[in-house]
């Protein structure tokens, strides 16, 4: 396969030096060293972890689309997997919205998946956030490190929102890996008949935060953060 690559600066940035996000550094494993394109600092940013279904129903491209674009106008940035479906969405309506966005890739920067959002992976760095692994440059996106690099996704948010996932679902592992690092979760409930809502209500009924409303999302970043969606 013949992959398209990401432009940009990049830097190598070990654990224990300077520019290695410490909040990322107090996870449960933190990783040894972190490649990146684009801008480092945006690592450090105060931001909000979004995760859910690829196969996003219209319902959870909505719900991805406006919590990221709130979560945006509240100054904060954003950290996705970059996978299709919701990870998708809220990645580009928080570059609509102005936010720095992170985006954390399970194989090496050199070797991005999936392929089909090299343009949006590009748009992340020109828009001054960041495309993060913890694989060397070229090292192939295999099966395995997709369930690994969920904790580097929760690790650099200081909170996790969980926006649609079936079962079983790979926002299960980030969930676990949030609580691991003592982040909190939160979720969008859904029909208790769909599919793709019985992994987020799944994690409502385990003690996820349900995030019912607007004002309900934007008590909850107050509660983290300390600031509430702008007008």
């Amino acid at each position: 396969m013949t992959y398209q690559t990401i432009k940009g600066e990049r830097s190598v940035i070990d654990l224990g030096s300077i520019g290695y996000p410490g909040l990322l550094a107090s996870i449960p494993e933190p990783p040894k060293r972190l490649f990146v394109a684009g801008d480092p600092a945006v690592l450090s940013l105060p931001s909000l972890a979004i995760s859910g279904s690829r196969r996003a129903t219209p319902y959870g491209r909505n719900m991805a689309a406006r919590f990221a674009a709130l979560a945006a106008n509240a100054g904060l940035s954003i950290v996705t997997g970059g996978a299709r479906g919701v990870d998708s969405v809220a990645t580009k309506a928080a570059l609509d919205a102005g936010a720095k966005v992170a985006v954390v890739l399970a194989g090496g920067i050199d070797k991005p998946y999936p392929q089909e959002n090299i343009g949006l992976f590009q748009s992340v760095v020109d828009a001054g956030g960041a495309i993060v692994s913890e694989q060397e440059w070229d090292f192939d996106p295999v099966p395995y490190l997709f369930r690994k690099r969920n904790r580097v996704i929760t690790g650099l948010g200081r909170a996790l929102l969980v926006v649609e996932a079936g079962l079983p679902s790979g926002s299960f592992a980030a969930a676990e890996y949030a609580r691991e690092a003592g982040r909190p979760v939160w979720a969008i409930p859904g029909a208790i008949t769909c599919d793709n809502a019985a992994g987020v209500n799944r994690l409502i009924y385990h003690g996820a935060t349900p995030i019912i409303s607007d004002d309900a999302f934007a008590e909850q970043m107050n509660s983290i953060f300390g600031s509430a969606p702008r007008e």
